[in-house]
C-alpha cells in the first residue's frame, strides 16, 4: 500500500508517516478541538479501532473481497484500508441511482392516462364565435346596440317570455320577410287591442299594434304588408273562439291575440282560448300565433298573481305557441309602487294608456327582435336555437322548397300556395313541415277519447258580421231587429240582435263541426230589465237551454252558454223565443251570435 507524506506547519523535522485513511485526514482538526496539544493515546486507539475492521473485513471478504474493494478504490496496508474521495464520489453516485431507479420504478395501483400534446386544441368557450356581423342594429338582442333592453331591462324582459316553445311558425314568417315578401299582421284582442283609453281608434298611432306595425315596418318595408285590427271591446275569447273568421282576413301570416285580462279565471274558458288559438292554427295558410299579456290591477286584485294567464300558458303549450306579457316586467314594480305605475301606465284599473302600451309595443317587438337575431344566426349555421327549415345554400327538409331558391318554386312563391295563386300542383302538394301540425287531440283529451275526436270547425253567425249579414227576410214578422251602433258610439259597441215582445221567435241556420252550439248575449244589471230566452237547436224543444238576461254585474257584459252538445256534423238551425206571456210587459234580450 502507497503512502503520502502530509504537510504541516511548524518544524521542519520530518514527522511518521501515517496510513492514508479518513481519520488520519482530520487528526489535526481533532487536535486542535481537544486542546492543541498531540494525544498519542487517542491516536493510536483510533488507529486499533480502524485494524480491527480491517481485519474483521479480511476474514469475511477473502480474496473475492479484496479484488471488490480495489476497484472500488480500497487500499489495504498493513491490515488496514481506506476510501479516497473518488472513491467516496463514486459510492454516493451509485447509490444515489440505486435508489432514484427504485423511485421511478415503484408500482402504482393507479392507472395514469397519458395524451399526445400534439393533439390536445384548447377551446376559448368565450370567444368561440367568428359570425358574420347580422345586417339588424340590434343584434345580439341585449347588447349595446338593443335600445329596448337599455330603457325596460335585460331581466324584466327575459321574465315576460312565458313560453317560448320552439318558434316554428314565427320563423317561417320571419324568412319570408327577410326574402322580401309582404306580411299581413292580425290582432284580436278585447278594450285594450281596440285601443280604449289610447286614442278611441283601432288604428290610432298611440295604440301597440300601430307601433309595432310602424317597427316592423323600418325592418322588414314594404309597400304592401298590412296590419288588420278586429279587436272589439268588452269581448272575450268565447266570441272569438267561433267568430274570430269575421274578424280576420282571408289571408294572414301573423295573429296577435291579448285575451290576459278580458277572459275570466274560468275553466270553460280554457277550453274557449283553446278553441280560439286552434282554429287559427288550422287555417289554410298556417299562420303564426303570438299571445300577448297585458297586465291589468283589477284582475290582479282579484286573483293575485295566479291570473287567467295562467290558463292562457297551458294552451301555449300544448300547441307549441309563443306567450310574452308585461306581467313579468311591472309585477314587483306595482306592488311595491302601486299609484305610482296607475298613474304612469293606465287610464284606469285596467286600460293601458299611452305609456302603457309603449311598453306592451316594447315587450313584443323585443321578443320578434330575439327572434329575429336567432332566425338569421341559424340561417348561417352559425347556430342552431331555433328550427330550421331551409338554409341560405339553397337545399331543403323533408322535400319542402326553400325561401331562397329551390326546384319547382317560382320567384316571390312560398311553399303552399293555393291554386289562385298561380302556383302548380308541385307546389300545392308539397310535404308540410311537421313543426307546423296541430295535435290531433285537444287539452283535456283522454285516450279512450280519441277514436271518437272530431275536429273542430268553428261557425258563427253574428251581429256584427256586416259582409255577410243575416237577410232581412229572417226576422220579418218575427219580432227580432237588428241593431248597429254607431262609428263614433261611446256608450254603445256592440252589434246585436234583440227583441222586447214575449214569445217573438228568431230562426237561424248553422253549420254544425265538432258538435259544440252556443249563444253568445248580453247579460247586465236587474236595474237594466234584461229578459230571458229559451233557445234549442233543431226540434229538440225538449233540450232547450234557459238563458238569463239578468246577472250580478254593474254594467252589461257578453257572455256564452252553450246549449247542446254532440251535434251531427252538417246544416241545422237554432231557435230562440223570448220567455213571458204575449201581450206582458217589454224584456229585452240581446243576442251577439251563434
Amino acid at each position: 500500500m502507497s503512502l503520502r507524506p502530509r504537510a504541516h506547519g511548524g518544524a521542519a523535522s520530518p514527522l511518521p508517516i501515517e496510513p492514508d485513511t479518513p481519520m488520519a485526514h482530520y487528526t489535526d482538526r481533532m487536535d486542535s478541538l481537544l486542546g492543541g496539544g498531540s494525544d498519542e493515546k487517542l491516536r493510536a486507539a483510533s488507529l486499533a479501532h480502524v485494524h480491527e475492521h480491517a481485519a474483521v473485513g479480511e476474514k469475511r471478504g477473502g480474496g473475492a473481497g479484496a479484488r471488490v474493494l480495489s476497484l472500488l478504490g480500497v487500499r489495504r496496508g498493513r491490515g488496514r484500508f481506506g476510501l479516497s474521495q473518488r472513491a467516496w464520489l463514486a459510492l454516493t453516485v451509485v447509490v444515489g441511482f440505486v435508489l432514484f431507479t427504485k423511485l421511478i420504478m415503484t408500482n402504482d395501483t393507479h392507472t395514469h392516462h397519458t395524451h399526445d400534446p400534439t393533439f390536445i386544441i384548447p377551446r376559448d368557450y368565450l370567444n368561440n364565435s367568428a359570425t358574420d356581423r347580422a345586417p339588424f342594429d340590434f343584434c345580439p338582442v341585449f347588447g349595446p346596440g338593443d335600445a329596448i333592453a337599455a330603457r325596460r331591462g335585460q331581466f324584466e324582459l327575459l321574465r315576460s317570455r312565458l313560453h317560448l316553445g320552439t318558434g316554428n311558425r314565427v320563423q317561417r314568417v320571419l324568412r319570408k320577410a327577410m326574402s322580401g315578401m309582404p306580411i299581413t299582421i292580425s290582432v284580436l284582442g278585447g278594450s285594450v287591442t281596440a285601443c280604449q283609453g289610447a286614442g278611441d281608434d283601432l288604428v290610432a298611432p298611440e295604440c301597440y299594434p300601430h307601433r309595432f306595425y310602424d317597427w316592423w315596418n323600418t325592418v322588414f318595408p314594404h309597400p304592401n304588408n298590412e296590419l288588420t285590427n278586429g279587436a272589439v271591446k268588452r269581448t272575450d275569447s268565447a266570441y272569438f273562439a267561433y267568430c274570430s273568421s269575421h274578424h280576420l282576413p282571408d289571408r294572414t301570416d301573423l295573429v296577435i291575440l291579448e285575451f290576459d285580462t278580458v277572459d275570466p279565471n274560468d275553466q270553460d274558458w280554457l277550453g274557449h282560448f283553446e278553441l280560439l288559438v286552434r282554429s287559427i292554427l288550422l287555417r289554410k295558410e298556417q299562420p303564426a300565433v303570438i299571445i300577448l299579456g297585458h297586465f291589468s290591477p283589477e284582475v290582479q286584485a282579484q286573483n293575485g298573481f295566479a291570473g287567467p294567464e295562467l290558463l292562457h300558458n297551458a294552451v301555449a303549450q300544448f300547441y307549441d305557441v309563443p306567450h310574452i306579457t308585461t306581467k313579468g316586467v311591472m309585477y314587483e314594480t306595482y306592488l311595491e309602487q302601486p299609484q305610482r305605475t296607475l298613474v304612469s301606465l293606465y287610464t284606469d284599473s285596467e286600460l293601458a294608456n299611452k305609456e302603457g302600451h309603449d311598453l306592451i309595443a316594447d315587450v313584443l317587438i323585443s321578443y320578434i327582435m330575439s327572434q329575429i337575431c336567432e332566425g338569421w344566426s341559424t340561417l348561417l349555421g352559425h347556430s342552431y336555437n331555433v328550427p330550421s327549415m331551409d338554409s341560405i345554400s339553397g337545399e331543403s327538409i323533408g322535400g319542402t322548397p326553400v325561401l331562397f331558391g329551390g326546384a319547382g318554386l317560382r320567384q316571390n312563391q312560398v311553399p303552399g300556395q293555393s291554386k289562385e295563386d298561380g302556383a302548380t300542383e308541385a307546389e300545392m302538394s308539397v310535404t308540410a313541415d311537421p313543426g307546423l301540425s296541430v295535435p290531433p287531440m285537444r287539452l283535456n283529451s283522454r285516450p279512450g277519447e280519441l277514436e271518437k275526436f272530431r275536429e273542430s270547425e268553428p261557425f258563427c253567425v253574428a251581429a256584427s258580421d256586416l259582409v255577410n249579414p243575416l237577410p232581412s227576410s229572417i226576422f220579418l214578422g218575427s219580432g227580432w231587429h237588428a241593431y248597429h251602433p254607431s262609428k263614433n258610439s261611446i256608450s254603445e259597441h256592440h252589434h246585436y240582435w234583440y227583441a222586447d215582445q214575449p214569445t217573438s221567435r228568431l230562426r237561424v241556420p248553422l253549420r254544425i263541426g265538432a258538435g259544440d252550439v252556443g249563444i253568445y248575449y248580453l247579460q247586465g244589471p236587474a236595474s237594466k230589465g234584461f229578459g230571458t230566452a229559451r233557445c234549442w237547436v233543431d226540434d229538440n224543444v225538449e233540450g232547450a237551454r234557459k238563458l238569463d238576461g239578468t246577472a250580478n254585474v254593474e254594467e252589461p257584459i257578453a257572455t256564452l252558454t252553450m246549449i247542446d252538445r254532440f251535434v251531427s256534423r252538417g246544416s241545422h238551425f237554432v231557435e230562440c223565443v223570448l220567455d213571458g206571456e204575449l201581450g206582458g210587459p217589454a224584456t229585452p234580450f240581446k243576442i251577439l251570435g251563434m
